[in-house]
C-alpha cells in the first residue's frame, strides 16, 4: 500500500490519540513462538570476528535493543501499565516527564520486569489474538511448527530439542516451553486456510465484489476503488464494519468492566524525527551495565501518557476525533489540519449519533473511511500535497511546492476513481516523482530536487560506523556467502535414515502459480501445474536418490517436516531445492514419514532468523520505523534434507 497520509491517520487512531502501540512482527513472534529456545549455534561467519557483540545470542540482542530504544517492545513489562499510571498518580507525579522520570528509575531498580525478558511468563502471552486477513499459519509464519506447537498449542511436531540448542543468557526461560500461549484466536477471513482450520472463531468476511475500498501501491501510478457488485451475503461483513461492530460490543462491555484511565506508552526512538540523534557516534552504552543513566529518549525509549477512553471506543472508531485539527503526516513531513477538518465536515457529513463524535465528521462506514482518506492524502489531494512539499520546503531550504502546484484543484472521491482510476500525485513522503505523467522511479526527488537522503550524511551511504556494524564485519557492503552447516546437525535422534537422502539448500521463493490467488482449492487451481503443494528439484540430485518427477517425497531438518510432489528439472541448481511459498496444506498433503503427522507447509522446515544489525536504534537511518525500517525474518540460509517417500499415508483413520 502507498503509504497514503490518511490512511496512516484512520488506521491507527492518531486522530484521536498518540502514539499507537507497533510492534515489528520479527521480534514478536520470535518470542512468542519460543523459536528463541532454537538456535543452532553461534554462525561460524560470526565466531571469526570476535567481537563485542556478534557472538551475543539473538534473543539477549533484541532484549538489549528494547531496553535502548532501537526496538518497540510490546507486551511493555510484566506488571500492567494501567496500574503503573495510577501508582505513579497516586505519589502526587502529576506531568507526563514526571511519569517518565518514575519509570525510569523503577526499572533502573529492576522493580519493572520487560515483558520481553520473559516471554514464558503467562501474563506476557498473547491471550486473544485477532488475525485479519492473513495466512499466518500456513503460510507467512516462519517457522510453521514453532507457530502451532507454542502459540496455538496444536500437535507437536517441532523435530529439535531446546535443550541441545543454544540458549540466551538475559532471558528467563522456563524449564517447561509452555504450549498454547493463545486462550482465542480469532481470524477474519473468507478463506478457509490453515490459519481459520486453527482458530477457535472464523467470522466471515466479504471478498473485494462485496465490499468498499480502495487500493495504490508504490508500484504503478493510479489509485484504484473497489466497488461492491452485491452486498456481503448471509452473515459475512466487510472488514470496515466487522470491527466497528466488535467496538461497538466491547464500548458497552467497557462501561462495566474497563473504565476510562490513563495508559504508560513505550516507544522506539523513531525515524524521521530528532531520536535519529539520540545516540550519537554510533557508539553502544547500555544503561544496565555501561554506567550510564537510563535517560527516556536518549539511553532508553520514550515514555508517553495516553488516555484511554475505552467506553467511548466505539464513538472513537466511527468519527473523526480532534487531534487531526493539530497536523497531521508521514516520514517526518506535517500537514496543517484545520482546513482539513473543515473539509472532512463537509465531505463525511456531520454525525448525529448520540456521544462523544456527535458533531465531528462521520466515520460510520467504509465509504466514509475512503472519502476521509481520499481527503487527507496528498497523492489523492492537491492541497494536501503542496502543503506536504511546503512543509518539506521548511527543513531542506529548497523550492519544492511546484512539483505538485496545479494540482491545488484535485481532490479525488470514491465517484472519481471509480469512473476512470486517477493517477497518484507527487508526495514528499515517498522519493519517487510522477510529475507530468512520468513514471515511478525513486529517489528522483533527490537527485533532482537536492533533497538530502535520510542519512547521516545526506547521502548515498556506503560506510556505515555504528559499533555493531563494525563488529559483525558489514561498515561496507560485503557479500555473506550461504551457511555451510546446517540446522540438523545437533545430535537429535528422533529421525531414522534409511534409504538414500541427499543435503540440499532450501529456498521459498515467490510462488508462480497461486500468489494472488485466495481460492487455491478450486478445480482450476488444483489443476493449474500439479495444483497442491511440490518441491522442485535438480533432476541430477533427483536421480542421485531415486526420485522421479511427480513422486511424493520428503523435507525435513531439525524445524519439522513438509510431504509434497517432486518437480524435477535441470532449471534448478543442484544442491538447491525449491519449494514456491503460499501453497497451503489445506487438501492433498500426506503424512510425513517421521512423526507421521499430516505433512507441512513450505514454513515447516524454516525458522525466524533475526539478524543483529536490523536491530540498531537511534542513529539516523539506523532508526526504527513502523514498515519502513527494522528487523525482518531471514529465512533463507535454511538446510534440509530431501528423500523419496516410500509409502504414502493419506491419515484415512
Amino acid at each position: 500500500m502507498r503509504p497514503l497520509e490518511g490512511w496512516q491517520q484512520v488506521a491507527f487512531a492518531g486522530d484521536w490519540l498518540k502514539p499507537p502501540r507497533h510492534m515489528n512482527g520479527t521480534s514478536f513472534f520470535y518470542f512468542a513462538t519460543d523459536q528463541y529456545r532454537y538456535e543452532a549455534k553461534v554462525n561460524e561467519e560470526q565466531l571469526k570476528w570476535g567481537g563485542r557483540f556478534s557472538q551475543i545470542h539473538p534473543a539477549d540482542f533484541n532484549a538489549m535493543a528494547a531496553r535502548l530504544g532501537w526496538l518497540p517492545s510490546y507486551p511493555q513489562f510484566t506488571q500492567n501499565s494501567l496500574k503503573l499510571v495510577k501508582e505513579a498518580r497516586e505519589k502526587g507525579l502529576k506531568e507526563a516527564d514526571e511519569v517518565a522520570q518514575y519509570m525510569a528509575q523503577l526499572i533502573k531498580e529492576e522493580k519493572v520486569d520487560w515483558a520481553i525478558e520473559h516471554p514464558d511468563d503467562p501474563r506476557n502471552f498473547p491471550k486473544v489474538f485477532f488475525n485479519w486477513r492473513s495466512n499466518l499459519l500456513g503460510d507467512t509464519g516462519k517457522g510453521h511448527e514453532y507457530f502451532a506447537k507454542h502459540l496455538m498449542g496444536g500437535e507437536d511436531t517441532v523435530l529439535a530439542e531446546s535443550g541441545s540448542s543454544w540458549q540466551p543468557e538475559t532471558i528467563d526461560i522456563a524449564e517447561k516451553p509452555p504450549e498454547g500461549k493463545v486462550d482465542l484466536f480469532v481470524s477474519l477471513d473468507f478463506r478457509m486456510t490453515s490459519t481459520g482450520l486453527f482458530s477457535d472463531i472464523v467470522l466471515p468476511a466479504a471478498t473485494w465484489y462485496e465490499k468498499y475500498d480502495i487500493s495504490s501501491t508504490d508500484m504503478h501510478p493510479f489509485i484504484h476503488p473497489f466497488n461492491a457488485a452485491i452486498t456481503p451475503p448471509w452473515e459475512a461483513k466487510s472488514d470496515w464494519d466487522a470491527f466497528r461492530e466488535i467496538s461497538r460490543v466491547f464500548s458497552e462491555l467497557a462501561k462495566d468492566h474497563l473504565p476510562a484511565c490513563e495508559d504508560l506508552v513505550m516507544s522506539p526512538l523513531s525515524h524521521d524525527t530528532v531520536d535519529e540523534i539520540a545516540q550519537p557516534f554510533g557508539k553502544v552504552f547500555d544503561w544496565r551495565k555501561d554506567g550510564v543513566e537510563p535517560i527516556p529518549g536518549k539511553t532508553m525509549p520514550k515514555f508517553q501518557i495516553v488516555k484511554r477512553d475505552y467506553p467511548n471506543v466505539f464513538h472513537q472508531f466511527t468519527t473523526i476525533g480532534p487531534d487531526i485539527q493539530k497536523g497531521y503526516g508521514s516520514k517526518g513531513v506535517v500537514i496543517p489540519g484545520e482546513d482539513v477538518y473543515k473539509e472532512l465536515l463537509n465531505r463525511l457529513g456531520v454525525c448525529g449519533r448520540e456521544g462523544l463524535g456527535k458533531g465531528r465528521p462521520d466515520l460510520y462506514s467504509a465509504k466514509h473511511a475512503i472519502e476521509a482518506i481520499l481527503d487527507m492524502s496528498g497523492a489523492t489531494n492537491g492541497k494536501r500535497a503542496v502543503a506536504g512539499w511546503k512543509s518539506l520546503e521548511k527543513k531542506t531550504g529548497q523550492k519544492l511546492a511546484e512539483i505538485a502546484q496545479g494540482h491545488e484543484e484535485d481532490a479525488y472521491t470514491l465517484l472519481d476513481i471509480t469512473a476512470q482510476p486517477r493517477q497518484a500525485i507527487s508526495t514528499p513522503v515517498w522519493s519517487g516523482m510522477e510529475k507530468d505523467g512520468r513514471r515511478y522511479s525513486p529517489f528522483t526527488v533527490n537527485t533532482e530536487y537536492m533533497i538530502p537522503w535520510r542519512t547521516l550524511t545526506g547521502r548515498q551511504s556506503f560506510y556505515l560506523d555504528h559499533e555493531v556494524m563494525l563488529d559483525f564485519g558489514e561498515g561496507l557492503p560485503l557479500y555473506l556467502p550461504p551457511l555451510n552447516h546446517g540446522p540438523f546437525l545437533l545430535g537429535e535422534d528422533k529421525v531414522e535414515n534409511s534409504g538414500k537422502w541427499l543435503t540440499v539448500r532450501y529456498l521459498t521463493p515467490h510462488q508462480k502459480w497461486g500468489i494472488h490467488t485466495m481460492f487455491t482449492e478450486t478445480t482450476n487451481m488444483t489443476t493449474l501445474f500439479r495444483g497442491w503443494q511440490t518441491v522442485w528439484i535438480n533432476e541430477e540430485d533427483a536421480a542421485s536418490i531415486g526420485i522421479k518427477d511427480n513422486d511424493w517425497i520428503e523435507v525435513y531438518n531439525r524445524n519439522g517436516a513438509v510431504a509434497a510432489r517432486a518437480v524435477v528439472t535441470y532449471r534448478i541448481p543442484r544442491g538447491v531445492v525449491y519449494m514456491y511459498h503460499a501453497q497451503d496444506r489445506t487438501m492433498g498433503v500426506p503424512a510425513n514419514a517421521i512423526n507421521k503427522n499430516r505433512g507441512g507447509t513450505h514454513n515447516s522446515v524454516t525458522r525466524i532468523t533475526p539478524k543483529q544489525t536490523h536491530m540498531i536504534g537511534g542513529y539516523s537511518q539506523l532508526s526504527y520505523g513502523f514498515n519502513y525500517y527494522g528487523p525482518t525474518g531471514n529465512q533463507r540460509d535454511t538446510i534440509a534434507i530431501i528423500r523419496r517417500l516410500k509409502e504414502v499415508d493419506w491419515l484415512e483413520d
